[in-house]
């Protein structure tokens, strides 16, 4: 495992304008520093990667965690004050650019192909990256009611002030590994609605020539007639979560749609499977009855499709059984995705959730415990946190999983043992001692 993992790392060292950090710029002043810039991002990457809690713990790693591959990249140990104080200055525009680029050279590996659907999908929603005791330099949200889905209960029932620091990240549900792809930073009175217009714009001046996006899924807090024409127009294909925020779409979808749900069969449904203890299932119906249908904001005149997702809940010890209703719109031609793509691409939704986000509060301990909230640490932080999950959940995803005897694919591995893994790697001297002193 370590030996795949060095030479994952050693591959992507060759491709130093995309995966390496020389190219920084530095805002410092010429002859008054002790480490090269390129070499501070390189730390805390590199920290991320392996999964480090803190500065100090990425300290120690720069000290004596590396090996002479990793070496030529940081020279020296870096102590964590000038780590935290470099955090504070990272750039976002750089940092983004990186990403950007990174996630382009995975697409072209074939890294990133669609599993199972004809064409990928950006997944948009939003996320706070961490609630503070100050407003980040003038650049947080106030606590209020337009921001109340990202609100801490424990501060909440402490009371005071606090400051919450929201984003919309852009995640390609349709491939395997869900990577990240792109962070838009909401302003001070911004709402996710109307940021959602400069993802759509970034996503589509980073990735449009590529072919990697075909469709950008959203939930319903981000559903406008405004940001569907504005997807339309740049030539791709959306799909809309459906609540109360646009009534009139939702009445006429509720009423086609349960109509049609009482009367026929569903298009497809999935396997019942179990999760936390319960066995689930989702099944599928759908209309083309919406298309051109007008509304207060307008005509919906790319809309084709709206479909209902109802998915079933059974308590195998009562055999009751709960009904959750969810409804979509979409712009996609009717026989572009089948029934059961359909059900996949609402699955894969939740990719962002389960794989995504979760993921960097679980084991990145995003949400609560940055290494640094001054400045511009927050969202510098966060883009490099981004390009480590990418690369960890690559490895854990499809890297380090080898197909069985039988063809089945093995569970992924635990994080932990990942991160352990790419700490072995990244501490690694030459393959000719590495593997005899290491046993692997």
């Amino acid at each position: 495992m370590v030996n795949r993992v060095y030479r994952f790392f050693r591959k992507r060292k060759k491709k130093k304008d995309i995966w390496g950090f020389g190219d920084a710029p530095d805002p410092r002043q010429v002859g008054k520093v002790r480490h090269q810039i390129g070499a501070i991002y390189e730390a805390l990457f590199m920290g991320q990667v392996a999964g480090k809690p803190t500065l100090r713990d990425v300290e120690q790693m720069t000290l004596n965690g590396l090996g002479s591959w990793s070496r030529d990249l940081v020279s020296r140990g870096i102590s964590d004050t000038t780590l935290d104080t470099e955090s504070r200055r990272l750039s976002e525009r750089y940092l983004q650019d990186k990403l950007t680029k990174q996630v382009r050279d995975m697409h072209r590996s074939k890294m990133l192909k669609p599993v199972g659907l004809r064409c990928g999908v950006a997944t948009v929603d939003g996320k706070n990256l961490a609630t503070l005791n100050h407003d980040a330099g003038g650049r947080a949200q106030k606590r209020s009611k337009g921001n109340e889905k990202w609100h801490s209960s424990k501060r909440d029932k402490s009371g005071g002030t606090y400051f919450l620091t929201p984003v919309l990240r852009a995640v390609l549900t349709s491939a395997e590994a869900k990577p990240a792809i792109a962070q838009v930073v909401l302003s001070p009175h911004e709402g996710e609605a109307r940021a959602f217009r400069r993802m759509v714009l970034h996503l589509h001046e980073a990735y449009g020539r590529s072919g990697m996006i075909g469709i950008i899924d959203a939930d319903a807090g981000l559903t406008s007639l405004a940001n569907a024409e504005l997807v339309n127009e740049l030539g791709y294909g959306y799909i809309f979560g459906l609540k109360g925020n646009q009534q009139e779409l939702y009445r006429e979808a509720k009423r086609l749609l349960e109509a049609q749900a009482d009367r026929e069969p569903a298009e497809a449904e999935t396997p019942w499977e179990v999760r936390n203890g319960k066995w689930i299932r989702r099944l599928l119906w759908r209309t083309d009855q919406m298309q051109d249908m007008p509304t207060s904001a307008g005509m919906w005149s790319h809309l084709r499709q709206a479909w209902l997702v109802r998915q079933e809940t059974m308590d195998p010890h009562t055999g009751k059984v709960e009904v959750e209703d969810r409804y979509f719109i979409s712009s996609v031609l009717y026989n572009y995705l089948t029934p059961k793509q359909i059900l996949l691409v609402v699955r894969n939704h939740w990719g962002v959730e389960n794989d995504c986000f979760n993921s960097l509060d679980l084991q990145w301990h995003e949400d609560s415990g940055p290494w640094c909230t001054q400045g511009n640490a927050v969202y510098g932080l966060g883009l490099l946190r981004l390009m480590a999950y990418n690369l960890v959940q690559y490895l854990r995803k499809r890297r380090l999983r080898r197909k069985r005897p039988d063809g089945s694919v093995p569970p992924p591995l635990p994080w932990r043992t990942v991160f352990t893994h790419v700490q072995q790697a990244l501490a690694l001297g030459t393959p000719e001692h590495e593997w005899s002193s290491t046993g692997v």
